[in-house]
């Protein structure tokens, strides 16, 4: 539920919590008002009500006898005893003549002729009004005396206790109320603000965390609110937050590495190339063809301290996307013909001999052909280059696969460590760290970073009878994934 409908649903409930409370009361009233109250029955009309109740048959009596015999309301032993009728029923009887008090049963009582009705009056049902000093309800007989005059018998009946009642009701009702409203208020906003806190406390804890440098934690909320879901987001954005910082902490650790290894990498050659021009100079090579020997040393070393700052800043532009890519679709099968034919005369002189699968047709695929052609380059002459049998043997194949084109090229050379079939993708990988002068050690990971670039995968595997494999995808051209699916249809 979100925020807004709960706040909603709160505010209601505290408006109508009170609303039903109060119409309870009411009901509760009209009980009180109109079924009685104040007798085992009910109250200070129920006495009226029954047509066989003691206070009813002295009023059928008194109208009979006003009505018949007027002139016995005059009698002193006859009021009497009616006076005592009336007094174990705890009610009283008032009898006016015009507007003259005639007869009052209870004489502590002050009355005046104003506080009695009008001659006339009829009411089906005793009225509740104040008579005197306290609240009655009263029966209403009119009649004529013999000499004509206006005469109104009154039969009272105290409703003090329900009077009491209604000062003492009122009161704790309106109090009641106003803490009713104030408990259906505490309540919701309790409930309402428990569920806004919660989520609330949660982000500032993570934040504080945050601040301090702490990512290992985890934050969730089940709320399905603005709230809940501002926490689940929150929580996504620490754990890319703690993947960003791995990662960089990673790059961090790479780069010292890199720099390490460069460092180790360019001063071994230079240090040689130093010693043997110092030779020179010394005048240790003293013979020709001994300064010869130490040149031709001294070249090989400039030329691999040029090739390896080469693929430095190679490796570096791939590394941050600034080496520029210029894709177009080529035939993989005629491409990989055409390479090997160009580096057929060198493979022979390495002694090995490179095969390649022929296939009718042909294959088309998106790529870079001269970054393709470094990854054949440092794939094929990183087999050679770890060779350890006199002639060895190249094998090149190109399987086409749903979306992609996969080419495989292995040899039948000493292969690779399980350990470190892993790895070798790494920069400056090397499986024999000793030899610092056999590569740079940035082929196979610059071949990886072309072949990402692509949008291909890159992995290695031993083959069961010995040597390495290492195969490469490209994807195929929009043209050839054309032509596939009119095939197939």
């Amino acid at each position: 539920m979100s925020i807004k409908k709960r706040l909603f649903l709160s505010n209601a409930a505290m408006i109508l919590a009170p609303i039903i409370v109060i119409i309870f009361i009411g009901f509760l009233l009209h009980i009180v008002f109109f079924n009685g109250f104040g007798n085992s029955k009910g109250g200070f009309k129920e006495n009226w009500n029954t047509k066989d109740s003691a206070l009813t048959r002295v009023y059928d009596a008194l109208q009979k006898t006003a009505s018949l015999d007027p002139d016995r309301l005059y009698e002193e032993k006859y009021l009497k005893s009616l006076t005592d009728q009336l007094h174990k029923q705890k009610a009283e009887i008032i009898i006016r003549k015009d507007d003259k008090i005639l007869f009052h049963s209870n004489r502590q009582m002050t009355i005046t002729k104003n506080d009695l009705p009008n001659f006339g009056v009829k009411a089906s049902f005793p009225n509740e009004s104040w008579v005197g000093n306290g609240h009655y309800a009263t029966k209403q007989y009119d009649f004529y005396f013999k000499d004509s005059s206006k005469g109104s018998i009154f039969l009272i009946e105290s409703s003090a206790p329900f009077v009491k009642f209604v000062r003492s009701f009122f009161p704790i009702l309106f109090i009641g109320l106003i803490l009713l409203f104030v408990l259906t208020n505490v309540i919701l906003s309790t409930f309402v603000s428990r569920s806004i806190l919660r989520p609330v406390r949660l982000l500032s804890e993570g934040a504080e965390k945050i601040r301090n440098g702490d990512l290992n934690f985890h934050m969730a909320s089940k709320s399905p609110d603005e709230l809940g879901t501002l926490v689940n987001s929150f929580d996504l954005m620490r754990g890319q937050l703690k993947e960003s910082m791995e990662l960089r902490d990673k790059y961090e650790f790479n780069r010292k590495e890199m720099v390490a290894n460069i460092s180790h990498d360019l001063k071994t050659p230079i240090t040689s190339i130093l010693g043997y021009v110092e030779g020179i100079q010394d005048g240790v090579a003293k013979s020709a063809q001994k300064q010869k020997e130490y040149l031709t040393t001294i070249h090989t070393k400039a030329l691999y301290v040029n090739r390896l700052i080469d693929e430095l800043s190679l490796f570096s532009k791939l590394d941050v996307k600034k080496l520029p890519f210029h894709f177009e679709t080529v035939d993989i099968y005629a491409f990989i013909q055409d390479y090997l034919n160009d580096i057929h005369e060198e493979l022979d002189e390495k002694g090995m001999k490179a095969t390649f699968d022929p296939v009718d047709g042909y294959m088309k695929v998106c790529m870079d052909r001269d970054k393709i052609v470094r990854v054949l380059e440092n794939i094929i002459f990183n087999s050679v280059k770890y060779m350890n049998r006199e002639s060895g043997i190249l094998t090149i194949s190109v399987r086409e696969q749903e979306k992609n084109v996969k080419v495989s090229i292995s040899d039948n050379g000493p292969g690779v460590s399980e350990d470190d079939i892993p790895t070798i993708f790494d920069r400056f990988y090397r499986t024999d760290p000793s030899r610092s002068t056999a590569g740079s050690g940035l082929g196979l990971a610059i071949s990886s970073q072309i072949i990402k670039a692509h949008g291909g995968d890159i992995w290695a595997e031993n083959l069961p009878t010995g040597g390495l494999c290492v195969q490469f995808t490209l994807k195929k051209s929009k043209d050839e994934e054309n032509e596939q699916k009119n095939i197939n249809y």
